[in-house]
C-alpha cells in the first residue's frame, strides 16, 4: 500500500506520462531479445514434402506470453502480453518466427520494469488511464487477427487495434503502430470486417454505465452509426453474432462474488441459477428485441447461425459454470433457437458432444471444427455437421497449442496448427492435417511454445 500511496502522490504533482519514465518496478529489458527467428530444419516422405513445397504465406497463431505451468486461471491468460507465433511458407523452406506486438504497455515496462500481475494494480492503472494520466495497461493485443483489405491488425477487447505487417522477406512480424479511435474507447477482439460493404462491425462494453455498445465503421475505421445496448448483468461480452441484418449480444448473468471478493485475483463468476437475455439487434431500423431464458450461461466464441423468418438458429459452445478466478470450464456444444413469432428460447443437445468440451470454432465449408479439450488440455479437433460428429481427430501423445487454420492449396483444403509433446518442453510441431484424408504431416520445431489464442493463415 505504500507503493501505491507514492504513486498517487506522484501523479497528483504531475499532468503527463512523463514522469512514469522515472519510476521502477524493476529492471529494463529489451523485448527484442526474447524474439526467435529460425530456419527449421526438417525431413519428409517425398508425397509429404509435395504438400508442404505448396505452401506459401504464414501460419500465425497469437496469444498471452505466459508460462503454461503456471497459469491457474482465467485471468492469468487475459492479461498476458501479445504474442505470435508463426511458420512461414517458401517454397518448402520453413522458418519458426516469434515476435511481441510492441504494445504501448509493454514499451513502457521496458523502461520502468515489469509491472506486477495483481488486480489491484490493473484497477488502480486503469483509473489513471481514464483519466488519461496513465497509457493502456490492458492494451495486451493478444487476441485476434483481423484482416481488413491489404492490412492486419492485432486486437484485444480492451483497447484499440495494432497494426501489424508480416514480413516476408525477414520472415517475421513488425509492430507498426496503435491505430487511435477518437470516437471509440475500445474496439472488440472479434471485431469482423465485411468486404462486400467495406464496414466493420464491432462491439464496446462500459462497466460504468452496464452498456455494450454497437459500432459500425468504414474500413479506414471513421465511425458510421452507433448504438447502445443496456444490459442486466456486468456486461462483459467477450464475442458477438452478426448475422445479415441483426447482431446479437448475449447478456449472461455475471455478478461479483462477494464472498470471495478479498479472496479471487478476479471476483467474477456466472450466476446460472439467473436468467439469460438475449438482444438482437437490427441493424436497419435499430430496433432490439429481448429474448429470455431461464437458464444461466456464457458464450465464448459463435460457430454458426441459420435464420428465417420464423426463427434464428445459433450454434455455440455454452459454459453453465464460469469462474474468472479458475479454469475448471467446460464448454457444451449446442444449438440455440429463437423463436421470433411465440419470442421462446430452446437449448437443443446432442447426447454424444454433451460428453466433450468443445471450444475455439473454425468453419470450414458447411462443418465446424472444434477443439476438443481433455484435462484442461487440447488433444485434438472435433468436426461437426451441425449438431452431428462428423470427425473425431484425437492424439493419444500431442497437444495442440491453440486455435488451427484452414488453408487451402488450390481446392484442397488443410487444417494447421501447433502442438507440444506431453511435457510442454522444446518438443514442438507444426501439424499439417489433409481434410479430406486425415492424412498428418508432423514437423518437429523444436523450440518452446506458448499457448495462443486465434489464428489465421496469411498469404503474401
Amino acid at each position: 500500500m505504500n507503493t501505491l500511496f507514492l504513486i498517487i502522490l506522484t501523479i497528483l504533482s504531475c499532468r503527463s506520462w512523463s514522469f512514469v519514465n522515472h519510476f521502477k518496478f524493476g529492471n529494463k529489458f529489451c523485448i527484442k531479445n526474447d524474439e526467435i527467428t529460425k530456419r527449421i530444419e526438417y525431413e519428409l516422405p517425398l508425397e509429404k514434402q509435395d504438400v508442404v513445397n505448396k505452401f506459401n504465406g504464414a501460419y500465425a497463431l497469437i496469444g498471452p506470453d505466459v508460462d503454461i505451468n503456471k497459469v491457474s486461471t482465467l485471468f492469468d491468460l487475459f492479461v498476458g502480453d501479445g504474442i505470435i507465433q508463426s511458420v512461414f511458407f517458401d517454397n518448402g523452406e520453413l522458418t519458426y518466427s516469434r515476435n511481441y506486438i510492441k504494445t504501448e504497455k509493454l514499451l513502457l515496462e521496458e523502461k520502468m520494469g515489469k509491472i506486477p500481475k495483481n488486480v489491484g494494480y490493473y484497477l488502480f492503472f486503469g483509473i489513471l488511464h481514464k483519466m488519461k494520466l496513465f497509457p493502456n495497461f490492458l492494451g495486451l493485443a493478444n487476441t485476434a487477427i483481423l484482416k481488413i483489405k491489404d492490412k492486419t491488425y492485432a486486437l484485444y477487447e480492451r483497447d484499440m487495434p495494432y497494426l501489424i505487417k508480416f514480413d516476408f522477406f525477414q520472415k517475421k512480424v513488425n509492430t507498426i503502430k496503435k491505430v487511435i479511435l477518437p470516437d471509440m474507447t475500445y474496439f472488440s477482439a472479434h471485431s469482423q470486417y465485411n468486404p462486400t460493404t467495406r464496414t466493420i462491425d464491432t462491439i464496446e462494453y462500459d462497466m460504468m454505465t452496464n452498456n455494450v455498445h454497437y459500432n459500425q465503421l468504414t474500413n479506414y475505421f471513421t465511425l458510421l452509426r452507433t448504438k447502445s445496448i443496456k444490459m442486466e448483468y456486468l456486461p462483459i461480452v467477450h464475442d458477438f453474432l452478426k448475422t445479415e441484418y441483426k447482431i446479437v449480444v448475449v447478456d449472461s448473468p455475471l455478478i461479483i462474488d462477494f464472498k470471495n471478493l478479498l479472496r479471487k485475483k478476479v471476483p467474477i463468476i456466472l450466476d446460472n441459477q439467473k436468467k439469460t437475455i438475449i438482444n438482437v439487434l437490427d441493424k436497419r431500423t435499430f430496433h432490439i428485441n429481448k429474448y429470455y431464458i431461464n437458464e444461466g450461461f456464457y458464450i465464448f466464441h459463435y460457430a454458426d447461425y441459420k435464420e428465417d423468418e420464423k426463427v434464428i438458429e445459433i450454434y455455440a459452445s455454452l459454459y453453465n459454470t464460469l469462474d474468472f478466478s479458475d479454469l475448471n470450464i467446460s464448454g457444451k456444444y449446442r444449438k440455440m433457437v429463437i423463436n421470433k413469432e411465440t419470442r421462446a428460447v430452446e437449448i437443443i443437445k446432442n447426447v454424444e458432444l454433451e460428453e466433450l468440451d468443445l471450444e475455439f470454432p473454425v468453419k470450414f465449408e458447411n462443418n465446424i471444427i472444434l477443439r476438443n479439450n481433455e484435462n484442461k488440455r487440447t488433444n485434438g479437433y472435433v468436426i461437426c455437421h451441425e449438431l452431428t460428429i462428423v470427425k473425431k481427430l484425437i492424439f493419444t501423445n500431442r497437444f495442440f497449442a491453440g486455435e488451427p487454420a484452414v488453408h487451402y492449396v488450390g481446392k484442397q483444403p488443410y487444417l494447421i496448427s501447433f502442438a507440444f509433446d506431453e511435457n510442454y518442453e522444446k518438443k514442438s510441431f507444426l501439424i499439417i492435417i489433409d481434410l479430406t484424408t486425415y492424412e498428418t504431416i508432423e514437423i518437429p520445431i523444436n523450440e518452446s511454445l506458448t499457448l495462443g489464442f486465434h489464428s489465421q493463415f496469411i498469404n503474401p
